[in-house]
């Protein structure tokens, strides 16, 4: 019987450290590949004609507070629209998210409230997913050159999507919004990770987007 818990220990143990390392080195990748092309700096931005923003919802789903991924994101497109390094702005997320909240036409209302041009706004609801976003953007709007805009941890898992996807594009940068210092916030960072393993099981899987239907 001891054996048999010595074997199972050893065993849990290892897959432990698989799990661990699988997660230092898909981190550490992505991180390699986004180096140099995300950026905090508005002057550092390269003037293009497309920003994409990632959705997220306006409220926290736990206790309906604040959520500063939102504003943030807000804050950084209002700043590089403003500042003229970005023309227009695609809006990719959930039309529908686990809490019934249109992402896109509530990030589009923020936007217009910050004195950016409606006609300068394009919505997608069917960007569920990272993924989905970044291949939308090059293949449904024929979009093939454009600044990333979330928080540095997203742009960077973007921007490794959209290249090792075989996407045609070409000056991909991240403009990094402002990160939130919540102790809610944590979970979004330790989610992260797991989402950075995911990202390499979606391209070894030879993963799709949902649709590739226009939003409307």
């Amino acid at each position: 019987m001891k054996k048999y818990f010595r074997f199972l220990l050893w065993g849990a143990g290892v897959v432990i450290l698989a799990c661990l390392s699988s997660i230092v080195v898909c981190n550490q990748m992505i991180v390699n590949k986004a180096k140099g092309k995300t950026f905090y700096e508005i002057d550092s931005i390269t003037p293009s004609d497309y920003g994409l923003l990632l959705g997220t919802t306006p409220q926290t789903r736990i206790g309906r507070r604040t959520n500063y991924f939102f504003k943030y994101r807000i804050d950084a497109t209002e700043q590089l629209y403003k500042a003229g390094k970005i023309k227009h702005i695609l809006i990719s997320g959930d039309e529908n998210s686990l809490d019934g909240v249109n992402e896109v036409k509530c990030m589009k209302d923020s936007l217009v409230a910050h004195g950016v041009d409606a006609n300068d706004i394009i919505l997608d609801g069917k960007g569920y997913r990272t993924l989905d976003a970044v291949v939308r953007t090059v293949k449904v709007y024929d979009i093939h050159s454009f600044v990333v805009i979330s928080q540095r941890f997203h742009n960077e898992r973007a921007i490794y999507l959209t290249e090792s996807l075989g996407l045609e594009v070409h000056d991909i940068q991240g403009y990094n919004a402002a990160a939130p210092t919540s102790i809610m916030s944590l979970m979004t960072y330790i989610r992260e990770y797991f989402a950075r393993v995911k990202v390499f099981v979606d391209i070894l899987t030879d993963k799709e987007p949902l649709t590739y239907e226009k939003y409307s």
